[in-house]
Parts: structure tokens; sequence; C-alpha cells
């Protein structure tokens, strides 16, 4: 999984083309290996220390495991959490069909279609767009462009 992710932001600053045949390579990739977006999230906490999302103190100790994830304790005030806590995987119930959703919604589908194909409820469709959408909104403060861009003026009247 860390060989799968590490060379992301080197291919998300190529092409569109080359952008979507890496994403059909590091999903199929992800497949074969059995990984869902559950084990991105895992390697994201193991990266780097973990911290209560509540009062943002680091000073945490491990209190068990739940469905098989880490459970934390905040030294602080005392909350409970887990690495998923506050990420858009937190609380789905079918994470294994996330990386099929993300793929259908490279392609370009509805949430019909991606409810249909997925054997989901349009409302869960409709769900897990926006928690990826909001994921992805996230991320727009950390986007590094790299080459040349070139930007032209639109007035509209």
């Amino acid at each position: 999984m860390k060989n799968i992710v590490s060379n992301l932001q080197e291919h998300l600053s190529q092409g569109k083309q080359l952008n979507l045949e890496f994403l059909n390579n590091l999903y199929n990739k992800m497949k074969l290996q059995g990984n869902d977006v559950v084990d991105y999230q895992h390697l994201k906490a193991e990266s780097v220390s973990p911290q209560c999302p509540n009062c943002k103190s680091i000073h945490i100790k491990k209190n068990g495991h739940q469905q098989g994830q880490q459970v934390y304790k905040c030294k602080n005030c005392g909350k409970n959490f887990r690495e998923t806590t506050g990420t858009f995987v937190y609380y789905l119930h079918k994470k294994e069909l996330m990386l099929d959703y993300i793929r259908l919604m490279l392609e370009g589908k509805t949430l019909r279609q991606c409810s249909k194909e997925l054997r989901i409820s349009l409302p869960t469709s409709f769900e897990w767009r926006h928690r990826i959408l909001s994921a992805l909104r996230s991320f727009e403060n950390n986007v590094n462009f790299f080459g040349i861009m070139e930007i032209d003026e639109l007035k509209l009247k």
C-alpha cells in the first residue's frame, strides 16, 4: 500500500489522460491487494502521530479495538475516537464498495447509474458523492501545480 501511494502527487501533476490511466492502475492494484479506503486512512494515521479531533491534543492513549480498528482515548478531554473519525469513511457501512464508487465517479457516471451498478440506494449514492467531494475540497489548499500554466481573463456581462 505504501508503494502505491508514494508517487501519487507526481502522477496527479500530469495531463488528464495520464491521470485517468494512473488512477485506473491504482484502482486495479488496490483491488488485487485486497485494499480499501480504510487501508489508506490506516496508512495515513501510521505516518503521523494521532491527535484528538475534539481538542487537538496529542496526549492520547490506545484504548482497545472496535470492529478491527484502533480506538484512542484523549487524556485531556476523555473522548474516544478512531483513526477514521472526521474522515469521509467514518461510519461507512459498505467500505469495500467505496473504491468502486470512486472509479464510477471518475468515469462520469450519474448518481442513479452508480447506485444501480453497486446495488446501493440512491440516497446512499448521493451521500457518498458528497462525502468524496467534501474530502476533495479539503485538499484544495494543499494542491500544488507544476509546469507551465496559462491563464486568460474572461469577462461576462
